[in-house]
C-alpha cells in the first residue's frame, strides 16, 4: 500500500523498468532533515503563502531524497522539470510504464487513476537551480477502501558542474513536506505497516529518477532526442 505515499509525493511511477545500460549516477550523499520551513517560504511569493505556510511548520511528514550527481545535457532536465507530462510520453516511448499525467494550465499537472485517485500540482517557485511545487488532493488505495486526502509542498533544488575535461554535471535533491490528518496517518501507517517517512523517502527517489535518469538516457542516446521530446499528435 505504499502508493498511498507515492501518489501524494511524486508525479509519477516509472514501473518495471530497467535500462539495458545502468545510468551513471555518482554515489549519493546521506539523507538528511528537509530545510526549516523559514527557508522555504522565503522563496515562496505572498501570494501562496497561506497554502504552504501550514505544510512547511507542521507537516504530517517531511522527507530529504539523496543527493544524486549524474551527466546529462541541462536544457533537457529542466525541460522535464518545467514539462512533467512530456517526461512520461518520453519514458513511455523508451518501454517504461507511467502514470498519466496532463496539462491543467500554465504551471500545473494533474494525476489519477483508476480507483478515483486525484492530484493537482502547480508550480509555485521556480529560478535558477530551483522548482518547488504544491499538491492538492485524494488518494484511493483500493476499490474499497475510503480516499485519503493530503496536501504536500516538493522543493526540488539542483546546480550545474562544469568539469575541466567537458563533462557536464546536474547535482539534484528534494524535500517533501506532506500534511494529513491524524486518522489518515495512522491508517496509512498501518496499510504500509512501517515508517511513513521511510515509504516518503523512497517516494521522493522515484521522482528524482523520474527526471534524472531520462535526460541521462538522452545524453547517452542524442539520436532518439527528437523523437523522444517529440509532442503527442
Amino acid at each position: 500500500m505504499r502508493r498511498i505515499l507515492l501518489g501524494l509525493a511524486i508525479f509519477g511511477s516509472l514501473g518495471n523498468f530497467a535500462f539495458a545500460e545502468a545510468p551513471a549516477v555518482f554515489p549519493a550523499g546521506r539523507i538528511e532533515k528537509p530545510a526549516p520551513a523559514a527557508e522555504v517560504l522565503q522563496e515562496v511569493s505572498a501570494g501562496w503563502r497561506p497554502h504552504v505556510q501550514p505544510i512547511l511548520e507542521k507537516p504530517t511528514v517531511s522527507a530529504r531524497g539523496p543527493s544524486e550527481t549524474f551527466s546529462c545535457q541541462p536544457e533537457h532536465y529542466e525541460f522535464f522539470l518545467d514539462h512533467p507530462d512530456r517526461a512520461v510520453v518520453a519514458w513511455r516511448r523508451i518501454g517504461a510504464k507511467c502514470v498519466a499525467i496532463y496539462p491543467k494550465g500554465p504551471g500545473r499537472f494533474g494525476w489519477s487513476d483508476d480507483h478515483g485517485s486525484e492530484m493537482t500540482w502547480s508550480l509555485i517557485a521556480r529560478g535558477p537551480g530551483l522548482r518547488m511545487w504544491f499538491a492538492d488532493g485524494k488518494v484511493k488505495p483500493g476499490q474499497v477502501l475510503p480516499a485519503i486526502p493530503g496536501k504536500a509542498v516538493v522543493v526540488l533544488r539542483y546546480q550545474t558542474i562544469r568539469k575541466d575535461d567537458g563533462l557536464i554535471l546536474v547535482q539534484q535533491q528534494t524535500d517533501l513536506y506532506l500534511l494529513t490528518d491524524n486518522v489518515t496517518a495512522a491508517i496509512a501507517t498501518k496499510l504500509v505497516g512501517g515508517s511513513l517517512t521511510r515509504y516518503a523517502e523512497q517516494g521522493i527517489g522515484n521522482m528524482q529518477s523520474f527526471f534524472s535518469a531520462l535526460s541521462w538516457y538522452l545524453e547517452r542516446h542524442p539520436d532518439r532526442v527528437d523523437e523522444l521530446l517529440r509532442p503527442e499528435s
